[in-house]
């Protein structure tokens, strides 16, 4: 950082990010974004699932068959942001060894294979703590280093549906084969991540000693489900999928508005507004009807509550049924898609998404910064990297190799910057 910026909190930290889709990716993301040097650490000639054709999710211009796909990959680009990119070939003994050079000089380590990989590789804590004894090492496989399913491998669908999680979602009458697949244990998985790694370098600042995190994803989310699971274990119930509708309170669900595929969730959590709504709809009756009388009346009529309220709403645009049901102090937000977001008012003002340029996909604008920090800098610093954008600088300039040095690294395929077509298509 230069000039009179104040200075990020992670300036001067270096972190090896060899982790890959998305909840490792984005909690180095994140540590990037709080001014540590992010070096994400590219197998080669594999390719990351998140840049292998036909895995990927959406690619720039929508044609994964244009020039260099994997640096356009839509998944991949989301969750890399603020790093310094690099490939590198850990199984031949040249590339082993510009690694444990790399360790030396960096102040953490982030990996997120299944549990064993890392020792298979020769990369694990013993052998990683032996090359730098004082470095933050970040272990999050799915289900941590020991215990019986320390072997499985597994993405965040899978953790998912471990942690009943799955189970819970989607609509009552339905199996849970009728439920989309989502990644949230990837997103809390890369937030518990950060905190881990933040508080053993609280912990190597005071003591100067380094410190191994055997990281979860399952038990990083798991408490994320505490209520269903003190229900179970105080009072014998099992969660049921509850669609759009809680379990206590009503009216709470999703109901559609005016127009093509638009809907309002409106979540009544008390007396006062179960009377606002009355009162903005102009349906004082619905107070008075004995079926509504108290929240428990509410919730066992609610098929009969829930079609009046949606009577309302159809003849309403959502963001005016929104906007008019906040000013009363009713919970309420209209369901919004991707264009609504980008045109959101609120995010435009707070400089939520900021446009990058990215050499391969070009210029769009990216979800920006999770926090705000008092005068920092708030700016993406650096666009998701092209593969091996940084050889030449992270080799070079940091590692001291000369130019012909990484060029023999080139040309053995230890390092690169394209890959082999034999190893990239997917059928």
């Amino acid at each position: 950082m230069s000039g009179s910026k104040p200075a990020l909190p992670l300036e001067g930290v270096r972190v090896i990010d060899m982790t890959e889709v998305w909840a490792g990716p984005l909690a180095g993301s994140l540590l990037g974004d709080l001014g540590a040097m992010v070096i994400k650490v590219e197998s080669f000639p594999r390719p990351s699932l998140t840049r292998l054709k036909g895995l990927s999710i959406g690619y720039s211009d929508n044609d994964p068959n244009a020039p260099r796909p994997w640096d356009r990959a839509a998944l991949h680009n989301m969750a890399n942001r603020n790093k310094y990119g690099v490939t590198l070939n850990i199984r031949h003994h040249r590339g082993m060894e510009i690694f444990s050079k790399l360790v030396g000089i960096s102040d953490v380590l982030a990996e997120s294979f299944t549990a064993g990989t890392a020792t298979r590789l020769g990369v694990d804590y013993p052998v990683i703590s032996e090359m730098k004894p004082d470095i933050v090492m970040l272990s999050m496989s799915g289900w941590g280093e020991d215990g019986p399913y320390k072997g499985y491998a597994a993405l965040g669908s899978a953790l998912d549906g471990f942690t009943g999680h799955h189970a819970m979602r989607g609509y009552p009458d339905t199996d849970p084969s009728t439920t989309p697949n989502v990644q949230h244990t990837d997103a809390a998985g890369s937030v518990a991540a950060v905190f881990a790694v933040l508080t053993a370098l609280h912990y190597r600042r005071q003591t100067g000693k380094g410190q191994w995190i055997d990281m979860s994803q399952v038990e990083s989310f798991l408490p994320h489900l505490g209520g269903a699971f003190m229900d179970y274990v105080m009072n014998g119930r099992t969660p049921e999928p509850l669609g759009n509708r809680h379990q206590y309170l009503a009216p709470y669900g999703c109901y559609r508005c005016r127009g093509d595929d638009n809907w309002v969730v409106i979540n009544v959590t008390c007396e006062e507004e179960w009377l606002a709504l009355c009162n903005v709809t102009e349906h004082p009756e619905w107070a008075e009807d004995p079926r509504y009388a108290d929240p428990v009346g509410r919730h066992r009529n609610q098929d009969a509550l829930d079609e009046a309220i949606q009577g309302w709403t159809l003849q309403r645009d959502k963001m005016e049924v929104m906007q008019l049901l906040q000013q009363a102090g009713v919970p309420a937000q209209a369901v919004l898609d991707d264009v609504d977001l980008y045109d959101d008012p609120h995010l435009k003002a707070r400089g939520f998404f900021q446009k990058l340029r990215h050499s391969a996909a070009g210029e769009h604008d990216y979800p920006g910064l999770l926090w705000k920090l008092t005068k920092a800098d708030q700016s993406v610093r650096l666009s998701p990297n092209t593969l091996g954008e940084h050889n030449d600088y992270v080799y070079g300039e940091l590692l001291g190799m000369s130019v012909r040095e990484i060029e023999s690294l080139r040309a053995e395929g230890i390092i690169g910057e394209e890959f082999p077509d034999e190893v990239y298509e997917v059928t």
